[in-house]
């Protein structure tokens, strides 16, 4: 079984100008077991790598420091067995937002379009699990019915296969503290113009959607081919 963990950055209100969505995701229990371990033992260091008395209850990027942001993502880039899944919203030329259409709706839409890149690359039974704190997700039944009848009807290839939705709460997810991390290096990269983080991911960035295409502001212009070629020149 294929497991994805999906995390966002942003809102969908008024406030900025992206919305972003990432997709952890994972091909093996080992790499699973590797990231929660990270996780874990990231919780029990400090910004520069110290052992601190208490761990933190939840890692957040937005709460960290660079040292530890970088050290994070340099040790997920070594793992292997895991992809990652961007998809960046320009909020100003979203038709359904500038429609006024329940945010919910559009929430739903955005992880669809995330999610098809997921299963056009993959053969498998899919176990796909959001933050349960996530405000935009305001009707877990109908995202579950809206990506499965994506999966089930969009892609032949997973004709007799498991697609299963789900939640989970990030404060005791190790993967979705995960998701949180990477999420937030692509934030940083369209919102504050810092590529340094989604550059450090390199090879593990399999698809970066702009949506919509046309009248997107701030492209980065960031192929799969350029992250690897900076990933490899690099060498983190």
């Amino acid at each position: 079984m294929t497991r994805v963990f999906v995390d966002e950055s942003g809102n969908l209100g008024v406030e900025g100008d992206y919305f972003v969505l990432a997709a952890l995701v994972f091909r093996s229990a080992k790499s699973e077991a590797k990231v929660r371990r990270l996780v874990r033992r990231e919780q029990r260091l400090d910004a520069m790598g110290g052992e601190l008395l208490m761990p933190r209850s939840e890692l957040k990027f937005s709460k960290m420091k660079f040292e530890q942001r970088q050290r994070i993502l340099v040790k997920l880039r070594r793992i292997e067995g895991f992809d990652v899944f961007y998809l960046v919203a320009y909020k100003s030329k979203v038709g359904m937002l500038l429609a006024g259409k329940e945010k919910n709706l559009v929430y739903n839409y955005f992880s669809k379009l995330l999610m098809e890149k997921v299963f056009k690359r993959y053969d498998d039974d899919f176990e796909i699990v959001f933050d349960q704190r996530a405000t935009a997700v305001k009707s877990m039944n109908s995202l579950t019915e809206y990506i499965q009848i994506s999966a089930y009807v969009d892609f032949p290839n997973l004709t007799g296969k498991r697609v299963v939705v789900k939640q989970a709460d990030s404060r005791t997810n190790f993967l979705l503290q995960a998701a949180d991390v990477v999420v937030g290096a692509a934030a940083q990269a369209y919102k504050l113009g810092n590529r340094h983080y989604l550059e450090i991911l390199g090879k593990r960035v399999k698809s970066l959607q702009e949506f919509p295409r046309r009248g997107f502001r701030g492209s980065l212009r960031m192929s799969i081919g350029k992250l690897l070629l900076i990933d490899k020149l690099r060498g983190f």
